[in-house]
């Protein structure tokens, strides 16, 4: 899903891997020093995306302590040669995030529910608006990802966000919006294959 488009990005951000490795086989090496850095390297765009899933600042400000708890407690996980430091975060932050998100409690907070319709559920990958993920991208690359998905399809772009940002399985969201199954991977398939098509002739994979 909206995953690919982030870790695609991260590719053109994160351009020394050489040193996110040293950082993470430092972590590994229960090097405190390290993760500090890697805190300074990432906690905005991390915050950025966290921000964008639950919406509330000081629920995104608990979570992201959460996940460099968890990447300090996790660093043995990483295998070092395989994948790159930043999809594993960004992997981590969302799962962290979503389970945040599913969480009891963080249900009972949520005052109201969102729709297909309601813009302010995709605010934060597309609006002209400032927004924290945003600020964390270059400019450039920021327009091209707006871009992209403004030339996928209104109803192909609303599945994928809420799927991404919800946390929604395929059945969840047939069943949150009265849509039939095969329409909704339809329209999931369709639209990131479209996505990819586009962002890879503006970015080299």
């Amino acid at each position: 899903m909206l995953f690919f488009i982030l870790s695609t990005i991260g590719k053109v951000l994160t351009k020394d891997e050489e040193r996110d490795r040293d950082i993470m086989a430092r972590i590994q090496a229960r090097d405190a020093s390290a993760l500090s850095e890697l805190y300074d390297q990432y906690n905005r765009l991390l915050f950025g995306l966290i921000l964008s899933i639950l919406k509330k600042r000081e629920e995104a400000e608990d979570t992201l302590q959460e996940v460099f708890t968890q990447i300090w407690e996790k660093a043995e996980q990483f295998d070092l040669e395989r994948g790159t430091v930043y999809t594993w975060i960004v992997s981590l932050t969302r799962n962290k995030s979503i389970d945040r998100l599913r969480s009891k409690v963080y249900k009972e907070q949520k005052k109201q529910s969102t729709s297909l319709d309601n813009e302010d559920v995709f605010y934060p990958l597309y609006s002209d608006e400032t927004d924290p993920l945003q600020n964390t991208i270059l400019t450039d690359r920021a327009k091209k990802l707006r871009d992209a998905l403004d030339q996928i399809s209104d109803k192909q772009r609303k599945v994928l966000q809420v799927a991404y940002f919800n946390g929604m399985s395929q059945s969840e969201i047939a069943d949150e919006y009265d849509i039939p199954l095969g329409t909704v991977k339809t329209r999931m398939r369709d639209g990131m294959i479209k996505l990819r098509e586009l962002l890879a002739k503006e970015i080299e994979l």
